[in-house]
């Protein structure tokens, strides 16, 4: 499996991954999603929604988003194939 690398960012003492680095717009999969807040304050004092995303909670990778596969194992070597 790949990683992908995300800069934390704390506010107000709560650290939160910062996809904006990557892209502006996201997709976001989960079996539960619950609002928490209308007007959560954010970082700068900007309003924004807060969620819960619960089971099975993924994010769509963005185009051209550098991967990080250094320690992916290459794999079993190719089985020779026979002449016919």
């Amino acid at each position: 499996m790949s990683k992908i690398c995300v800069p934390v960012k704390t506010v107000n003492g709560v650290g939160w991954g910062d996809l904006s680095v990557f892209c502006l717009t996201h997709e976001v999969v989960g079996e539960t999603v619950t609002l928490l807040d209308q007007n959560f304050t954010f970082a700068g004092g900007h309003r924004v929604r807060k969620y819960k995303f619960k089971k099975n909670v993924h994010f769509k990778v963005p185009q051209g988003t550098a991967l990080d596969i250094s320690k992916v194992s290459a794999g079993p070597a190719p089985r020779k194939q026979g002449q016919t």
